[in-house]
């Protein structure tokens, strides 16, 4: 049991020595670029050191899975260039045995991570998006879900229109069982709309079956005769791009409410296959973990006498980013519908797992 604990000992702790250094590399990156922004923005060195803080739970979430693999190369290069490896082998303990631990440590800390870490950092990263639109939009989005309806936000010159739908194209252009609630730059309400369907053509919202109410005295409660128009045209500053990208990202919504959000987002008529490969790949870290654990083991393996080490490192980093590419590539076939959402979440962490201990195996059997 001595040399379980020793082995695992030695693994976690190369992980928190890699994941510091990626850290602070990450963040003094960070902050090079957050200067200029907060610069151009004519924020000060505190907003850009709160943002960079905020940002960096979230690049080093990204950069994980190639922390497991630094550490586990430098854990048996570690061992292998001390010899011993050899003292394992030569007492019969193979490399399945004492990858054991350090392959389950790697799959307890994505667990820890789904429950606990997660919810920080889509916290965090909320924060930091929300600091980023206001310096460069001067608000927050223009977005949000709440319940069955849909709750937009536009300003115009003559003040600021709160818009209701109860539900919407999955292309963001056409809003149905539409409510608009005007207010004039007094913040006093105006104006009140409802309208069968709104469509965006051309920053321009194009209402039909519209019943309009003009609010003369804010204080009196009944709005009184309703205007009928069959079509009713208004100025907007909203696009499509600008709708749909004032969802919240995947990255943003803690792991315990992300089935919620996207149960509200389906029932809004908007399409959550991202948010749902999201919640795969997520639910799959703890695998992608221990297979970044198993392709340094098995570049690190070898005696140090045969030589080619720096090819060896080289090769499994190279591998690595190519599971990298793999993964962003099947999320990608996920998002266009092409492969069901299961497989774009599980397929690269199983793959590399399979190739990587067959390697293994390989190498165990000389």
């Amino acid at each position: 049991m001595t040399i379980w604990k020793y082995l695992t000992f030695r693994f976690l702790s190369r992980v928190m020595f890699v994941s510091l250094g990626l850290l602070l590399l990450v963040i003094l990156l960070t902050m090079i670029e957050n200067m200029r922004r907060a610069s151009n923005g004519g924020e000060g060195a505190g907003f850009a050191l709160q943002l960079t803080l905020l940002q960096a739970p979230a690049f080093l979430s990204q950069v994980s899975p190639l922390i497991f693999m630094l550490a586990a190369l430098w854990t048996f290069l570690g061992l292998s260039r001390s010899s011993e490896l050899v003292v394992l082998r030569a007492a019969g303990v193979s490399a399945t045995r004492f990858l054991f631990f350090p392959v389950i440590s790697a799959f307890l800390i994505g667990v820890l991570f789904i429950t606990v870490i997660s919810p920080i950092v889509a916290a965090t990263s909320q924060r930091a998006t929300a600091m980023i639109d206001e310096l460069s939009r001067g608000g927050s989005n223009v977005l949000s879900l709440s319940g069955d309806a849909l709750w937009l936000r536009q300003g115009t010159p003559d003040g600021q229109t709160v818009i209701e739908a109860k539900r919407v194209s999955a292309d963001g252009t056409t809003l149905f069982g539409v409510r608009m609630h005007h207010f004039n730059t007094q913040n006093i309400l105006v104006t009140r709309i409802e309208a069968r369907s709104a469509s965006l053509v051309q920053s321009q919202w194009v209402l039909r079956g519209v019943s309009r109410w003009t609010i003369n005295d804010p204080t009196d409660p009944s709005l009184g005769k309703a205007e009928q128009l069959p079509e009713l045209t208004i100025s907007t500053n909203l696009s499509q791009e600008r709708i749909l990208d004032s969802f919240a990202a995947p990255e943003t919504v803690s792991i315990w409410e992300l089935q919620e959000f996207i149960q509200t987002l389906e029932r809004a008529g908007f399409s959550a296959r991202r948010h749902r490969i999201f919640l795969q790949t997520e639910l799959a870290r703890p695998a992608l973990y221990a297979a970044m654990v198993l392709i340094g083991a098995a570049f690190s393996l070898r005696h140090m006498r045969f030589g080619q080490t720096g090819v060896m490192v080289l090769m499994a980093i190279f591998s690595g980013f190519l599971l990298y590419f793999f993964k962003d590539l099947t999320e990608s076939l996920g998002n266009a519908g092409t492969i069901p959402v299961i497989l774009a979440g599980w397929t690269p962490p199983i793959v590399a797992i399979l190739l990587a201990s067959s390697m293994l195996l390989h190498l165990e059997d000389g």
